[in-house]
């Protein structure tokens, strides 16, 4: 007979969260800083934490995932919890991620767990035996004790996975591009990594590549980095932030002097003749 599921005990909730010789144990297992390891927490936890304020893991239950497994059998009689293609309207969010498991689990256990991702790294039940555990089973009973063993899930799965190579390497894009997909660029995934990294070593924030087109009328930090770098160039302007005619001016001359198309606007070849 299976085990159950977790229920809510909000009393064991104050015991499970990590511990400073939990972040010691994963940075040893990986070879790395405290530092690394805490990065990857801050980016793909968002300060949420591992459980939920009753007590349960927290968890999304991915109800493409679940047809899948299963074959698509309940997507019939079980729309909300069995459906093709990925919804994102399904899910319910927090606490209300656990019915849909529950009910799931009902009707395919092993396939239910599977199709959830847990604690505070969110790793699919499916992926247990990369992160330390021959059955899925086994996982949930662990990253339901503590975000100790969430956190040892994580460190096996980054091994398992040579994701540790990327990080001790510090190769932000590479470890974003393999822990979440090509898409990872879109939400900034290996910069908000190289920022984190950055704040929990004690480092100055790293400087962002200009990666877009800056013209007349823009504002901000961007176009202060493209100011002063003209200014190292020879060029006398106001330092302040705002693309107005005079940086636009600059930029041209620069350009012209650099040989590339005068028109006045820092695109990626322009920035890259500048250093930015």
């Amino acid at each position: 007979m299976a085990p159950p599921l977790p229920t809510p005990v909000p009393a064991e909730a104050r015991g499970k969260k990590l511990r400073p010789d939990d972040m010691l144990r994963a940075a040893a297992a990986l070879g790395d800083s405290v530092a690394a390891v805490q990065a990857v927490l801050t980016v793909e936890t968002g300060g949420a934490g591992g459980f939920l304020l009753d007590g349960r893991p927290r968890i999304l239950f991915e109800a493409h995932l679940f047809s899948r497994a299963t074959g698509r059998r309940f997507d019939a009689s079980h729309p909300r919890i069995s459906a093709q293609p990925w919804d994102r309207r399904l899910y319910a969010g927090g606490a209300g991620e656990w019915p849909r498991l529950d009910a799931a689990a009902a009707l395919a256990r092993p396939q239910a767990l599977c199709s959830a991702s847990w604690g505070l790294a969110q790793i699919l039940g499916s992926n247990h035996r990369a992160a330390g555990h021959a059955t899925v089973e086994g996982y949930v009973a662990a990253v339901s004790e503590s975000e100790g063993r969430q956190l040892d899930a994580l460190v096996a799965f980054l091994r398992a996975e040579g994701l540790d190579r990327l990080l001790r390497a510090r190769d932000w894009a590479g470890f974003a591009r393999r822990y979440n997909g090509p898409g990872y660029a879109a939400n900034a995934y290996d910069q908000k990594l190289a920022a984190a990294y950055a704040d929990a070593a004690g480092e100055p924030p790293p400087v962002r590549p200009i990666a877009t087109m800056l013209r007349i009328g823009h504002r901000g930090e961007a176009v202060l980095r493209v100011q002063r770098a003209l200014g190292w160039a020879g060029f006398m302007l106001t330092q302040d932030g705002v693309f107005g005619r005079v940086t636009e001016i600059a930029v041209q001359q620069f350009q012209e002097r650099m040989r590339l198309a005068p028109d006045g606007v820092v695109g990626p070849a322009t920035a890259r003749a500048l250093g930015l």
